[in-house]
């Protein structure tokens, strides 16, 4: 009867084997999601910190910090492919991070963008948002680079920025992070283009000719 304490065996309404077994398979979920979280922390904050060495020119460092936060994000990955779902969110932000930061590396090891198919451990979505996020590191490389006036430098970072623009008009982001973040470019954009002509302006009215001239003139 439906009054009774508990149905008969051959009488239950439900399986509670099958409820036992999606207690099992959430709370393992909520493990390997506590794991991905923690651990992407580490990887995103050795990138940034190889982001920062390779703004002081250290890069050695950096080599090893980004060699070392490939090795954490690598000890995921078999946890992310077995679970799609847990790609996303920290796993996902801290792989952008490690793309942005190789990019910077090989930027100013090699002087070009570095091919998605170079950073294996990365995939599309997180090397297109690394890409944008490397040109507002570009622009801070750019701003030390014109307060030593180095134009030609400086010119070289305005034309890899109109260059990646030039790429990304031919995507539909629609409205995604990426969408957000493609936003942003053209004010990078903007900005290099703006300290250009402050270079220049500086260059014709003769302050870098006074000041080689000065120099050069012999003592007294």
């Amino acid at each position: 009867a439906v009054g009774d304490k508990r149905p008969r065996s051959e009488d239950e309404v439900l399986d509670e084997s099958d409820f036992d077994r999606l207690r099992d398979e959430l709370r393992r979920y909520d493990e390997q999601r506590e794991k991905v979280i923690k651990t992407s922390r580490d990887v995103q904050k050795l990138s940034k910190q190889a982001i920062f060495s390779l703004h002081r020119k250290d890069f050695k460092r950096a080599k090893e910090q980004l060699d070392k936060a490939r090795q954490t994000a690598e000890s995921l990955l078999p946890v992310v492919e077995g679970e799609p779902t847990l790609r996303g969110g920290s796993f996902g932000n801290a792989m952008e991070e490690y793309a942005e930061a190789k990019i910077f590396q090989h930027y100013l090891l090699e002087g070009r963008l570095v091919p998605s198919t170079a950073l294996e451990i990365v995939k599309n979505e997180e090397y297109l948002g690394g890409v944008l996020d490397f040109c507002g590191e570009l622009n801070r490389f750019a701003v030390q680079r014109a307060t030593a006036r180095d134009e030609d430098t400086l010119r070289k970072c305005r034309d890899l920025v109109e260059s990646i623009m030039d790429q990304y008009l031919r995507f539909d982001f629609r409205n995604s992070q990426l969408r957000r973040k493609y936003d942003g470019l053209k004010y990078t954009l903007k900005n290099l283009e703006n300290m250009l002509y402050e270079l220049s302006l500086t260059h014709h009215s003769g302050g870098v000719k006074s000041r080689s001239t000065k120099e050069a003139a012999p003592a007294a």
